[in-house]
């Protein structure tokens, strides 16, 4: 326990953040230095690396978090697979920079999705609004003998917040702006959307879910052309835009249109939802099929964002690195004010595994770091749960 009291007292920290995505492609892991607090917060970036997951436990996870699949003996293995891979990859990633497991102060582990009801429905008249991230933090912190922080969403939910999205924390510390209205647009399995007016405070800023990002793209890239993912916008962009079929999506997706506070993941956006379009296109184009949906995973994000004042638009995740989806934001907005992230270290690819080693030191600094004003919580809380090493 001294240990830990330690690192309690410590004003600046060594700490390993790490995830699993919503497209489930591998496990992210950033090793960075963190000091001060709150708005206060520094951060430097000393490592990035993803780690691919094998195709046989991808298959396995998404079984796992589709609805009516999977069971209660597949969870709960997951749950230590999943806790021993993190583990795994954080220790390569500390073996990487010829470091050791003492030089490391904190792990921030997000875990992986395996679903996310943000609804207030009552089951045996209980609410039953949930979430559930597995990984388990002993597992992690007990193979490595790092204290590690996790389950960062349930603590919102528990105060009837939708327990996302959680990137706008981060945002508001790197580019809230005294003298720019921005929006910061990270394009990971969802896209996610945050409002920073000129100077605003952390009470002020807008954030939610607006819609799909890469998950239906990546679904429909493994169907018709057997790869991962379109890497670069490349296959899509050899197809054209149906615009029957982009009605359609418009019309089937009842998401993106609602007000926010809204949050969605893969039980929304799954593979019923692209049957139920796709049953009247059974003769398209493939390769339209998927121009068009990246088309629309753009309109979702520039409806959401049409009524905000927009000085700078700044984008994140796997999406940033797709030039057709880039091209065809870039063409519902302003060209001149959208680029991508590339700020002190952080860029595409590390910054949700960033936020989640910033949130993991917030934890340790007592600080609240759910925002009610982007997920309508009634109050503020402190987000993670604690496994001393």
């Amino acid at each position: 326990m001294n240990k830990f009291v330690n690192l309690v007292n410590k004003t600046g920290r060594v700490v390993i953040g790490v995830l699993s995505g919503t497209s489930v492609d591998g496990v992210d892991v950033v090793l960075s230095k963190i000091s001060g607090k709150s708005t206060k917060t520094k951060i430097k970036v000393v490592d990035f690396h993803t780690y691919p997951l094998k195709a046989d436990l991808k298959r396995f996870i998404l079984k796992c978090s589709s609805e009516n699949s999977g069971n209660a003996e597949d969870l709960c293995r997951l749950n230590f697979m999943i806790g021993n891979l993190f583990a795994d990859s954080v220790l390569k990633i500390i073996k990487k920079n010829k470091l050791q497991t003492k030089d490391i102060d904190l792990i921030g582990s997000h875990g992986q999705t395996i679903f996310h009801y943000p609804f207030n429905n009552k089951l045996f008249s209980l609410n039953s609004k949930s979430t559930l991230q597995i990984g388990d933090i002993s597992v992690i912190s007990n193979k490595t003998g790092i204290t590690t922080v996790g389950d960062f969403r349930t603590g919102d939910i528990a105060v009837n917040g939708d327990g996302a999205p959680l990137v706008p924390y981060l945002d508001h510390i790197l580019f809230c702006d005294r003298k720019k209205d921005r929006v910061l647009i990270n394009i990971g399995g969802i896209s996610n959307l945050t409002i920073l007016k000129r100077a605003c405070r952390q009470n002020e800023v807008i954030a939610f879910d607006c819609g799909p990002g890469n998950i239906l793209l990546d679904y429909l890239t493994n169907k018709y052309f057997n790869k991962k993912f379109d890497n670069n916008g490349s296959i899509a962009s050899t197809g054209k835009v149906n615009d029957s079929l982009f009605d359609a999506i418009c019309k089937s997706d009842k998401y993106f249109k609602k007000s926010p506070p809204k949050s969605t993941g893969r039980e929304y956006y799954s593979e019923n939802f692209i049957k139920s379009i796709l049953v009247n296109f059974k003769k398209t184009d493939h390769k339209d099929i998927l121009n068009t949906f990246t088309k629309f995973t753009a309109y979702a994000i520039f409806y959401n964002l049409r009524k905000y004042k927009k000085d700078e638009i700044i984008i994140s995740g796997g999406g940033a690195r797709n030039s057709l989806l880039m091209k065809y934001i870039k063409d519902y907005f302003n060209e001149s004010v959208v680029r991508r992230i590339d700020d002190n270290g952080i860029n595409c690819d590390n910054k949700e595994a960033v936020l989640f080693a910033v949130l993991a030191n917030e934890l340790v600094n007592g600080i609240k770091t759910n925002m009610p004003s982007v997920t309508g919580s009634d109050r503020n809380t402190y987000l993670g749960k604690i496994s001393i090493a």
